[in-house]
């Protein structure tokens, strides 16, 4: 889309550097981002990894997060916001590609426009190249639909253009800013069973709200559709029909994260919603796999 037709929609093109200066090394180039504004709220979204990095509904605080030591950087991985994990989460098959390759392809803007409720309507497209078959031998196509409004609506859609069979596994690896999270705790998973990570995979069920209190990475399986944050006087609403909740605060471990940076863990709770684990999906040729998620404060 051109700059002119964006601009119609309410869309404003920026460089990083001008939102994110400290984020920048001399001489960087910056990534191209969108701010989206409407009377409902307003939205960053970086296109390098079709990337929500900023949502804040009109009259409400900023409910996402992104890391002070973030590099924005073309190809580097952002921390925080709302990255995607697609097409696979955690470590690639060659042991050392996290999170899939989505992350870190600039995505193409091919639609934009104001909507009869108020809120802003915007899809990005990736699509399948030499340089991803050498990441993943899957002929696709990637589309991720966003309404910023009173809540952030997002919907992706994987299409499997190949002849043969794709392993997928997708999340919305949402960073959602918390005063503190040792105070912070999430409702809406109680029963559910899931995998500690940081217990080498034992499945355990949760009892009542989670509450973070060591480094904590956990995968709920079957959860229900809503969860809810609650952070003092926040209160933050996710809802999805993903099959799976992936819990995670790095705590004092983040000492080892350098674009998570030491003492940083306080200041947010990843809640994210996909298929991931057990519920990881193979698309046969020809179909596609589509989730959502929407967020809104309360």
């Amino acid at each position: 889309m051109t700059e002119q037709e964006l601009l119609a929609a309410g869309i404003r093109p920026v460089n990083s550097r001008q939102l994110y200066p400290a984020n920048h090394q001399p001489g960087d180039a910056g990534l191209p981002m969108l701010i989206v504004e409407n009377p409902l709220g307003r939205a960053v979204v970086a296109l390098q990894g079709a990337h929500v990095m900023a949502f804040q509904p009109a009259g409400q605080d900023e409910l996402l997060w992104v890391s002070p030591k973030t590099t924005l950087r073309g190809g580097v991985p952002i921390r925080g916001g709302i990255p995607l994990c697609l097409p696979w989460f955690g470590l690639g098959a060659d042991g050392k590609t996290m999170h899939g390759f989505a992350r870190t392809m600039e995505w193409t803007v091919t639609a934009a426009a104001s909507l009869g409720n108020g809120a802003t309507r915007l899809v990005l497209e990736l699509a399948g190249d030499a340089a991803t078959s050498a990441l993943w031998p899957c002929a696709f196509f990637f589309r991720l639909e966003i309404e910023a409004g009173a809540a952030l609506k997002m919907s992706i859609d994987v299409q499997n253009r190949g002849a043969g069979a794709a392993p997928l596994a997708f999340a919305f690896h949402t960073y959602f800013a918390v005063p503190d999270v040792a105070a912070a705790r999430v409702a809406g998973l109680d029963g559910v069973t899931y995998i500690d990570k940081m217990d080498k995979l034992a499945r355990k069920q949760q009892s009542g709200e989670v509450r973070i209190e060591a480094a904590t990475d956990r995968v709920y399986l079957d959860v229900p559709p809503r969860q809810t944050i609650v952070a003092g006087a926040r209160r933050v609403e996710i809802e999805s029909g993903a099959r799976c909740a992936v819990v995670w605060n790095a705590w004092n471990n983040d000492r080892n994260i350098p674009d998570l940076g030491e003492g940083n863990h306080a200041g947010y709770l990843c809640v994210e919603r996909g298929d991931v684990a057990d519920h990881a999906v193979t698309l046969p040729p020809g179909q596609n796999y589509r989730a959502w998620m929407s967020i809104a404060g309360a």
